[in-house]
């Protein structure tokens, strides 16, 4: 299929400040190794750009920093800006600075999520990582606070060299602290780091699917989310039925569903890059999204020894920060690449048969109200909820719209017999809900990234 190219991002991750109370050995922020940051937003600086996000149909923006919580006043602004202008949000925090007010007033303003970071159970482990004494402690007392406050919690562990023998053993811990996800995410070396450094982060095949063996297993004993923030090839994972909380997350830069702000106003399509193509108070969000952005996402960086692969419209060739680390060039391959037509299971978004003869006997859908629509011209995207974003044809969206604003229940006659496996894909993806019987229950959120019309036929 022809590759869809929107008109502007579908998530922004914004930078309110570049402050931080630590210093993460593998954090991002290309300035970081110089200084802790100097720039931060204003309350009128936040307006300028909630104002082009909301022109350019945002769903969802993710406030983060440096660490927002040092700069409370303006996170909480943002948020409320944010959630009267039907923009859904959510927070990354170390969550060393939460307390119970702040998270209440969080709370308040519409904000329901907060992604954390926890490093190893080993308290001494966690605290070389963040590059902090006690911080181990006071991000499981940030922890508590929050989920005690009635806000979720995810938590992402950084895996390297330093801890992938401890995945298991945190996850552990997440899920007793009441986090409801534990996150695996592959480090990626960061921009500012001598090449000959990078060997912490270079974690064999081997050894990376023992990390995600890990986090099945805790998922299998205690129910808990499991996945990833920087994605892994889809031919390195093989058995797809086996790793599917793995497939679906995807280069979200490179599918063209996310950009990252700086808090000095500098726009870059990956968190990770230190190249950045043009300022939001000098330059239009979406003129730099579709002209100087534009080779992040029309398919020049997938690496060419993937081409023949039925599921590069999903993995786009892995992680291209990676690929620049190891061999100097984004177009690269991902250094945990296998290559083409290597999956020995595929990935069914619709895995419980039972749900083809429901339908085909009257289910019963209806489109939630949560569901926002944009119209891209030869498409619609439809986000589901939170960053949850998908394409679907036009026919589909306008009938979903109508039946949204009628609030009307409706069954595959009215939906078209030949969408079955869409009207399947989209109960699973969470897009529409159903009444019938307690199916609901068996529905597993699994491969929330992975776009429906991208999944090859071996899928179907």
């Amino acid at each position: 299929m022809v590759k869809n190219i929107f008109s502007a991002p579908t998530t922004v991750n914004l930078e309110i400040t570049e402050l931080c109370n630590a210093k993460c050995t593998h954090c991002y922020n290309y300035w970081r190794d110089d200084s802790i940051g100097v720039e931060t937003l204003t309350a009128a600086k936040f307006d300028l750009i909630i104002d082009q996000l909301e022109r350019a149909g945002v769903f969802h923006v993710i406030l983060s920093g440096g660490e927002p919580f040092t700069k409370f006043d303006l996170l909480e602004y943002g948020f409320k800006r944010l959630s009267d202008s039907n923009i859904s949000v959510s927070c990354n925090s170390h969550l060393m600075l939460a307390t119970d007010d702040k998270i209440k007033r969080l709370v308040d303003v519409g904000v329901d999520h907060i992604l954390t970071s926890l490093h190893s159970h080993i308290s001494s482990v966690n605290d070389q990582v963040f590059n902090k004494i006690g911080a181990h402690e006071k991000v499981i007392r940030g922890i508590e606070v929050a989920i005690r406050n009635g806000m979720r919690v995810s938590a992402n562990m950084v895996v390297t060299r330093v801890n992938e023998s401890h995945v298991y053993e945190t996850g552990m811990l997440a899920n007793s602290l009441g986090c409801q996800k534990i996150f695996g995410t592959r480090g990626v070396p960061p921009v500012y780091q001598d090449s000959s450094n990078n060997q912490e982060y270079a974690l064999t095949r081997e050894e990376v699917i023992e990390t995600l063996d890990q986090l099945i297993r805790i998922k299998e004993e205690t129910g808990i989310m499991i996945g990833t923030l920087v994605s892994y090839p889809i031919c390195m994972l093989g058995d797809l039925e086996k790793y599917q909380d793995f497939v679906g997350r995807g280069c979200p830069s490179q599918s063209g569903h996310r950009m990252s702000i700086n808090a000095n106003g500098n726009i870059h399509a990956c968190v990770h890059e230190e190249n950045h193509y043009g300022n939001i108070f000098e330059n239009s969000l979406t003129r730099v999204y579709q002209e100087r952005m534009k080779f992040w996402h029309d398919g020049s960086l997938r690496y060419p020894g993937c081409e023949g692969c039925e599921y590069i419209d999903i993995c786009d060739s892995g992680c291209s920060m990676s690929a620049l680390a190891k061999y100097g060039e984004m177009s690269a391959s991902d250094p945990l690449m296998i290559g083409p037509n290597a999956v020995t299971k595929p990935f069914k978004l619709a895995h419980d048969s039972k749900i083809f003869e429901l339908i085909k006997n009257g289910m019963k859908f209806i489109a939630p109200e949560r569901l926002r629509f944009r119209n891209e011209g030869d498409f619609y995207l439809l986000n589901i909820r939170w960053g949850n974003t998908i394409t679907i044809p036009t026919e589909v969206a306008h009938f979903l719209i109508e039946k949204q604003s009628q609030e009307a229940a409706f069954t595959l006659n009215e939906f078209g017999l030949e969408r079955i496996k869409l009207l399947a894909d989209l109960f699973f993806k969470d897009a529409l809900e159903s009444n019938t019987g307690n199916y609901n229950d068996l529905k597993t959120k699994t491969g929330l990234g992975i776009n429906p019309e991208y999944l090859p036929r071996a899928a179907e």
